[in-house]
């Protein structure tokens, strides 16, 4: 008998690969299900250039740890072609790089898989980290925190009211404003989970979001870091306790931020946190590697 973690634990998935083709991650998947973890979250990259001066932030040595050449499915059509054949599980996105992407078509896909699955979906967003991505896709790196929050009223505006005032063109090219309609709504919820814990990060989180998803940090750290999101809440006037809170323990791409086990997911709820995402490397073996892998942290947390 399968007994249940101390908070649920999902799966960032890893990445498509021919070692792990459709059938093979699907059964990754199911086999997930059958141990216990209760969710399934994907990554996101455009497109990524061989090279590049920026420093990845999330490792000590500033590496991205995958190369330019592994494949990155679209995050939001992966989920959609999982939901149709995973009734029983939640899905998130961890994270979304909003800011590459205009706002209105953004909320025009994720009402079209609310429309389709019927399924809540947990919006992990961020800003990225890659200027090059920014650059060839044709949207500013710069200010992109400030766009972010912006963008976010706006996506929720269309999934919720369908409806959004815009300024367009009119006679002789004169701005005008504007009504547009955008169906259909969402009707299943969308909620937005921040990635960062900068402290602008901490004030999109308090003002703009429904919770916080921040990247890889020891138990430790996140004790400061929440602190501060509570000092950002009372800034504005937010019930801390109405945020979702979804941590990132590893292992993954830098297993030195902690595993996931029995005692750090207990200390993860006595934090607040609400659900832990087990990292999965971005490419394993085969489905059995994977498969190895869940079975490996379950045991050690709660099987």
């Amino acid at each position: 008998m399968v007994s249940k973690p101390s908070i649920p634990v999902g799966v960032r998935l890893p990445l498509a690969s021919e070692k792990l083709p459709p059938a093979e991650l699907l059964a990754t998947c199911r086999a997930a299900l059958e141990l216990g973890y209760s969710s399934f979250w994907v990554g996101d990259h455009v497109l990524l250039p061989e090279s590049s001066a920026s420093a990845y932030p999330h490792t000590e040595d500033g590496q991205r740890p995958f190369r330019a050449d592994t494949s990155w499915l679209d995050p939001l059509l992966q989920l959609t072609w999982l939901a149709g054949q995973l009734p029983e599980a939640r899905f998130g996105t961890s994270v979304i790089i909003t800011t590459l992407r205009r706002p209105t078509l953004l909320a025009k896909q994720l009402a079209s898989m609310s429309w389709l699955t019927e399924r809540p979906l947990s919006l992990g967003v961020g800003t990225g980290w890659l200027r090059d991505e920014y650059d060839a896709v044709g949207m500013p790196f710069e200010r992109r925190g400030v766009r972010a929050k912006a963008d976010i009223a706006e996506i929720r505006e269309l999934l919720t009211c369908g409806r959004r005032t815009y300024v367009v063109r009119g006679d002789n090219d004169q701005p005008v404003k504007k009504s547009f309609v955008m169906l259909p709504t969402a009707p299943a919820p969308v909620e937005f989970l921040w990635g960062g814990f900068s402290p602008m990060a901490m004030r999109l989180v308090a003002s703009t979001c429904d919770g916080w998803l921040p990247a890889k940090q020891s138990l430790e750290a996140l004790e400061g870091h929440i602190a501060r999101l509570k000092a950002a809440c009372d800034d504005v006037h937010r019930d801390f306790n109405e945020l979702k809170l979804v941590v990132k323990p590893g292992s993954g791409p830098d297993p030195k931020s902690g595993a996931i086990e029995k005692d750090n997911l207990a200390g993860y709820a006595e934090l607040g946190f609400h659900e832990a995402i087990l990292e999965m490397p971005y490419e394993p073996d085969s489905a059995a590697d994977a498969i190895g892998t869940l079975e490996r942290v379950a045991a050690r947390s709660w099987l």
